[in-house]
């Protein structure tokens, strides 16, 4: 466990003040905006920290890695526009195929479905 720095701690704020998932390049911008002086490698690395101590979620997409604060959840991926969008599943579901597979010491799941999004279909 990393100690918590300013720096840490505007990282992890931007990241539970954003919704869409995003990039490192496109997290490290966002900082930036904010602390000019939070420089690209601190960003990386701060972040492989939180991923490492299930601060942060990180989300494995056909285009690359992203990133989410909030964990409850699981993602979809649109292949077309590659848009992410927040899919929340019952705990119980998972629970009873993680129990019927008899895999007890689960540290991590990457859930992500892909397909078309809706918005992609109507056009």
């Amino acid at each position: 466990m990393e100690r918590n720095t300013l720096q840490r701690q505007e990282i992890i704020e931007t990241l539970e003040s954003c919704y869409d998932h995003p990039t490192i390049k496109e997290l490290y911008e966002l900082v930036n905006k904010k602390n000019k002086n939070i420089g690209q490698a601190t960003v990386y690395r701060t972040v492989k920290s939180l991923v490492s101590d299930d601060i942060v979620k990180r989300i494995d997409c056909p285009d690359g890695v992203h990133y989410d604060y909030r964990k409850d959840h699981y993602h979809f991926y649109c292949l077309n526009c590659g848009k992410i969008t927040d899919v929340f599943l019952d705990t119980n579901l998972i629970d009873n195929l993680l129990s019927a597979s008899n895999l007890n010491d689960i540290k991590h799941i990457n859930l992500v479905f892909e397909g078309i999004c809706d918005s992609c279909k109507g056009k």
